[in-house]
C-alpha cells in the first residue's frame, strides 16, 4: 500500500516536471510573454501558476512507472522541443512585420538610424521595431495572449506527456512557416516600397532634366514625407489584414502540433 502510494507521488511529481518543463519553453519562446519587458520572477510566478493548473487536467493515466533515468531525460528532451518549436513557432508572423519594417525602413533611407533590439541585441531597424510594436497591439486588441493561454492548454490533447518527437513533417511545416515570412513581409512592406521607388524615379528625372539643380537637398526632406506618409497608409493596411494573419497563425500553430503527435 504505501509502495504504491509512493510510485503514485511519484508519478504526479514526474508529470508536473515534464509539465513545467514544456510550458516554460513555450514561455521563453512566445512573442509577448517572453518579451524582457516582462520581470522574470513575474514570468516565473505565471508558470508555475499555469503548471499547478494544467496538472489535474493533464494526470498521469499515460506515464506509468518504472521511470528510470534514460527514459526521464529523453521525456524532458520531448517536452523541451514540443515547447521550443511551439514557440518560436508562435513567432513567425512577428518577424514578418519586423522583416516587413526593414525593407520599408532601408528604403526611406532609415538605414542610418538603426537600433539595436533589446531582444535580439542585434542592430534593427527603427521601422522594423516599430511596426513589431504595432503588431504585438493588434495582436493583444484581438486577445492574442489568451489564444496563447488557451494553446498551452490544448496542446497536451493533442501532444500527450512525453510523445512529442521531431519529425520530417514537423521539419517541413517550420520551413514553410518561416519561408512565408517573406511573403508576408513583402505585403505589408508594398505600399510603403512602392510610394518610394516612384518618388526616386521621380527623383531622377528631375536630375536629367535639371542638373544643376541641389537634387540631395530636395531628395532628403521629401523622401522622410513621402516615408511617414507611407507608415500612415500602411497602419490601414495592418487593420484591414491583420485578423487574417491571426487565423493563419492560429491555423499554422494547430499543423504543426499535429505533426508532432
Amino acid at each position: 500500500m504505501n509502495i504504491g502510494l509512493i510510485d503514485l507521488l511519484a508519478s504526479w511529481n514526474i508529470a508536473f516536471l515534464l509539465i513545467l518543463i514544456r510550458v516554460s519553453a513555450m514561455f521563453f519562446a512566445f512573442p509577448f510573454f517572453g518579451s524582457p519587458a516582462i520581470a522574470p520572477r513575474i514570468r516565473i510566478m505565471i508558470t508555475i501558476v499555469v503548471c499547478f493548473v494544467l496538472l489535474p487536467m493533464v494526470g498521469v493515466q499515460d506515464l506509468g512507472q518504472n521511470w528510470g533515468l534514460g527514459r526521464l531525460v529523453l521525456a524532458v528532451g520531448s517536452e523541451l522541443t514540443v515547447g521550443l518549436t511551439v514557440g518560436y513557432g508562435s513567432k513567425f508572423m512577428f518577424e514578418a512585420f519586423t522583416v516587413a519594417g526593414t525593407f520599408a525602413g532601408r528604403q526611406m533611407g532609415f538605414a542610418m538610424a538603426d537600433l539595436v533590439d533589446p531582444v535580439t541585441a542585434a542592430p534593427q531597424s527603427m521601422v522594423g521595431q516599430f511596426w513589431a510594436l504595432v503588431a504585438v497591439l493588434f495582436f493583444l486588441a484581438l486577445d492574442g495572449h489568451i489564444f496563447l493561454i488557451r494553446l498551452i492548454m490544448q496542446n497536451f490533447e493533442i501532444v500527450p506527456l512525453a510523445t512529442g518527437s521531431l519529425k520530417p513533417a514537423t521539419g517541413r511545416a517550420l520551413i514553410s512557416g518561416y519561408t512565408k515570412i517573406y511573403e508576408i513581409a513583402l505585403r505589408l512592406a508594398a505600399p510603403a516600397l512602392l510610394l518610394t521607388m516612384m518618388m526616386d524615379v521621380g527623383i531622377a528625372i528631375m536630375s536629367r532634366a535639371m542638373p544643376r539643380l541641389q537634387i540631395f537637398f530636395v531628395a532628403l526632406p521629401l523622401k522622410l514625407f513621402i516615408g511617414v506618409f507611407s507608415l500612415v497608409v500602411s497602419l490601414q493596411l495592418f487593420q484591414a489584414i491583420f485578423a487574417d494573419l491571426f487565423f493563419d497563425l492560429q491555423e499554422y500553430l494547430t499543423r504543426l502540433l499535429a505533426t508532432m503527435g
